[in-house]
């Protein structure tokens, strides 16, 4: 069964889905809506002017304190536009060399096709803004 939405679907891109599981599907069809829900800057949707995540490169403030703040964002917009995950849990990951690069691992409790399981989603921010989820 290949699983996705209506626009993954007119697409294409659940072909490469078929054959997985259920859950699986349903994983790689999130992962792929916070791709560009992540990728989107906030103001940048007029019809939703609170969809997107806020410039995260803030210079007023300390590393931890921008951290702390691009965490919560990430949180909150993830509650509020991915109804298929639940008790959002986002914490910073070690940033390696690069001050430019951020990266958050994302735990949640997926709902998908009347089956409920932990997941589990990294996150990485590049200094150009663009999100790659995995």
């Amino acid at each position: 069964m290949s699983y996705g939405s209506l626009f993954e679907r007119l697409a294409g891109e659940v072909r490469a889905r078929q054959g997985l599981a259920t859950a699986d599907a349903v994983a790689a069809s999130v992962s792929r809506h916070l791709t560009r829900m992540l990728s989107t800057r906030a103001g940048s949707v007029q019809t939703l002017p609170d969809y997107g995540l806020p410039d995260l490169n803030d210079m007023r403030l300390s590393v931890h304190d921008a951290l702390q703040q691009a965490r919560s964002a990430i949180e909150r917009f993830i509650a509020d536009y991915e109804p298929r995950l639940q008790q959002v849990r986002v914490t910073a990951l070690p940033r390696h060399h690069d001050p430019l690069h951020l990266a958050f691992a994302i735990e949640a409790v997926m709902d998908g096709e009347g089956e409920r399981r932990k997941v589990s989603f990294a996150a990485s921010l590049d200094g150009s803004g663009r999100v790659h989820v995995r």
